[in-house]
């Protein structure tokens, strides 16, 4: 996604739709009792490897599910059925609930380019939205939550890309569907699978004990107790911290560790990535055109890299403990509940005042220029991170491809940035400059839980 913004109403890829398959008819075998039959032993199902047992002196501790459930709300535009509400509602202007997971016990929702997944207390899944790739783990209705087939796995947590899906057991086992995308088109799921349409333990990592995951818009990131940090999916922007050679490009299909240590945190941004070590020291790699990675870049075949793990100089001083990115742009939070944003912010993506925003463009040689119909071309960029102002304390936030949600001390909402598919929820088609408390009748006097940013959409979870 290049610095012309492009708004995307209706499905990108091909347009193919899951089908259901129809289960074939059971075949009875009626055994003549003077015939001795020897019954054929039932195929065991592949066992998950052994679970190494997680020593006491480990750096990450093992998470929980999340206990507090509440009522999914989403809003914005739902053309691809990211929205959840039916094929005959594409748009909301407020937050409106979801009917099919009222009674689920939702606590987690995760939300990609065009689909979400839900979680309930008792470790289940329920997607929605595009399924071109498979994205939603499951045949069948694309426009309402359905529930995922997993087995007897008991998932502790979600995170989505654009076509791809990924989950962590409740014992550290990573689980991944649908595919990856370059600019090439599909790259595939795995070296030998183009497109994973279910859940699929992801064996490469089996002899980690995994807690925490996140995910760009074709790459994956996973955390585990020892401190260390695992890549896989697309490194055209060297997002995945190493160089990526063409002829090489679908080993980047299979994990790989970082040489980063000490890491209790992780985040990404659409081609961009992060982690947080023990201290609170924020480092970032990938794609860097408008600053999103708030570090020094190189450039690399014309573009602006940084290509390998950095520290983010500009928060030496802050103990960040929370990172994550939209398509350009990204935010950070410290241990205070202060938010840093830098990227770009030519649709208020940063929350920034205007006058910030100028000051920032002015220091790094961004001045409007003309272009060949001559009219003013401004490459509006924050490359350094810096404290949005004027803010409540926040306790949590979700970055979308271009909008940002936020959690404030006493659980209300706030939004900003590009809000013309209304993924804001403010109920207006138009940008939403800095951080603005939402209002609504499902929201108004009720507790916020969790957020989650898509492409064009928004989900929450409330109480």
């Amino acid at each position: 996604m290049a610095a012309k913004k492009v708004v995307v109403k209706s499905k990108a890829s091909t347009d193919t739709k899951s089908k259901t398959t129809k289960k074939p008819e059971k075949k009875i075998i009626h055994s003549k009792p003077e015939i001795n039959i020897k019954k054929r032993p039932r195929a065991a199902l592949e066992p998950r490897p052994k679970r190494i047992k997680v020593r006491k002196t480990t750096l990450n501790p093992v998470h929980p599910i999340a206990s507090q459930s509440g009522t999914v709300l989403t809003f914005g535009n739902g053309d691809c059925g990211q929205l959840g509400l039916g094929e005959d509602k594409p748009e909301r202007k407020k937050p409106f609930p979801i009917q099919e997971l009222v009674d689920q016990n939702i606590v987690d929702i995760a939300s990609g380019g065009l689909h979400s997944i839900a979680l309930t207390k008792e470790g289940k899944l329920w997607s929605w939205g595009c399924n071109d790739q498979k994205a939603l783990g499951r045949a069948g209705d694309e426009y309402v939550p359905m529930h995922v087939e997993q087995g007897d796995s008991k998932f502790i947590k979600v995170e989505c890309g654009d076509s791809v899906s990924v989950a962590l057991t409740s014992d550290g086992y990573v689980y991944s569907w649908g595919t990856f995308r370059s600019s090439d088109g599909i790259m595939g799921y795995s070296k030998d699978v183009k497109i994973q349409d279910t859940p699929t333990l992801i064996k490469e990592l089996s002899k980690e004990f995994v807690i925490d995951l996140a995910a760009g818009v074709d790459h994956v990131l996973a955390l585990t107790t020892a401190g260390t940090v695992y890549c896989w999916g697309n490194g055209q922007q060297y997002q995945l911290g190493r160089k990526i050679l063409g002829r090489h490009k679908l080993n980047c299909l299979l994990p790989a560790k970082l040489g980063l240590k000490n890491i209790v945190s992780i985040g990404a941004g659409a081609y961009h990535s992060f982690a947080i070590d023990k201290k609170g020291v924020l480092y970032s790699w990938g794609l860097n055109n408008f600053g999103q990675c708030g570090a020094p870049s190189s450039d690399l075949d014309g573009e602006p890299i940084v290509e390998k793990p950095t520290k983010v100089d500009e928060l030496k001083d802050r103990k960040i403990v929370k990172v994550s990115g939209g398509e350009h742009h990204s935010l950070a939070m410290d241990d205070q509940g202060n938010l840093f944003s830098f990227g770009r912010s030519d649709s208020s993506q940063t929350g920034l005042p205007e006058s910030l925003i100028l000051a920032a463009n002015a220091e790094n040689g961004e001045n409007s220029k003309e272009n060949s119909e001559n009219s003013p071309v401004t490459k509006s960029m924050v490359p350094s991170p810096t404290m949005i102002p004027d803010i409540p304390k926040i306790i949590d936030f979700a970055v979308g491809s271009n909008h940002n949600l936020a959690i404030s001390e006493d659980k209300k909402l706030l939004s900003w940035g590009y809000g013309e598919m209304l993924q804001c929820g403010n109920g207006e088609e138009e940008d939403v400059k800095t951080p603005t408390i939402v209002t609504g009748k499902n929201i108004d006097g009720k507790s916020i839980i969790k957020v989650s940013a898509g492409g064009q959409h928004s989900v929450l979870l409330v109480q």
